[in-house]
């Protein structure tokens, strides 16, 4: 059962009014609120239906080794090292909140998902990695368009590795624009189409035909289920058109130049 601390419930709100709600009066299931908003007839649905089947089965098989999920925290802390993360933070699409372990423990935090399951679907070998999953999570299970929050509620919102598996990229990025306060940032975490130059490359391109000439013949091992492929040029323009100032990207060293972070304000006024 996941226990919400009084601050979490403080700016609860019902997810398409908006108006302020109790989280009890939203269904519980498997331990967690169950406050998602699926838009099923959307063109990305079934690509999100389908992938997130898919990464709650891989998951679920999840038998990385310690010393692989401690490399990869490696990878990740010089983002945060470059990026300091206070105050009050939404990580959406968080799961289990794993940035956590770069975090501060005076920050308020909590994690949106689709998934149920992710609040304790983690592995003795990801706790003994990562330390804050032995910590209590404020988790509530929400999609990124519609989230449970009244607006102007937070500092932060943190999205990695998430914004091109949402049905709606646009609506999503307007929902974090919603909740944040006035000043406040966002932080996108992304591997990027053609990487820091913006070219992508012949073999690129024939990697994405192989996986849908195999997935057109049922061999769904490896087939796609990202619902868009932005360049850096086209992830900046979705930030930007939706009224966020972007004020720094990063590019996250272990993955020579393929993964960038980017970190754009909401104007005060």
């Amino acid at each position: 059962m996941v226990e919400l601390q009084s601050w979490v419930k403080d700016i609860f709100a019902h997810p398409v009014t908006k108006r302020p709600a109790s989280p009890e009066l939203f269904q519980g299931v498997g331990g967690v609120i169950d406050a998602r908003v699926f838009l099923k007839n959307t063109q990305g649905y079934s690509v999100w239906e389908e992938g997130q089947v898919g990464y709650e089965g891989l998951m679920k098989k999840d038998r990385t080794s310690v010393e692989g999920y401690k490399a990869e925290i490696g990878y990740d802390q010089p983002v945060y090292q470059h990026y300091s993360l206070q105050g009050r933070i939404l990580d959406c699409g968080g799961g289990a909140g794993t940035v956590r372990e770069f975090l501060s423990d005076d920050v308020e935090f909590i994690s949106t998902d689709p998934w149920l399951h992710a609040p304790f679907a983690s592995s003795s070998e990801r706790k003994a990695a990562y330390s804050c999953l032995n910590q209590p999570l404020n988790f509530i299970a929400a999609t990124a368009e519609f989230q449970p929050f009244l607006a102007e509620s937070f500092d932060w919102v943190h999205m990695r590795s998430m914004i091109d598996h949402v049905q709606v990229p646009d609506l999503a990025i307007l929902e974090a624009k919603r909740v944040l306060k006035k000043g406040g940032c966002i932080l996108i975490g992304l591997s990027v189409e053609g990487g820091k130059s913006g070219v992508v490359t012949l073999k690129e391109h024939a990697k994405h035909w192989v996986k849908a000439g195999l997935s057109s013949i049922g061999i769904d091992r490896w087939e796609d289920h990202h619902v868009w492929h932005p360049t850096y040029k086209e992830l900046l323009k979705l930030i930007t058109d939706n009224g966020f100032f972007v004020e720094d990207t990063y590019w996250q060293p272990h993955w020579n130049d393929t993964v960038c972070y980017i970190c754009a304000l909401k104007p005060d006024k």
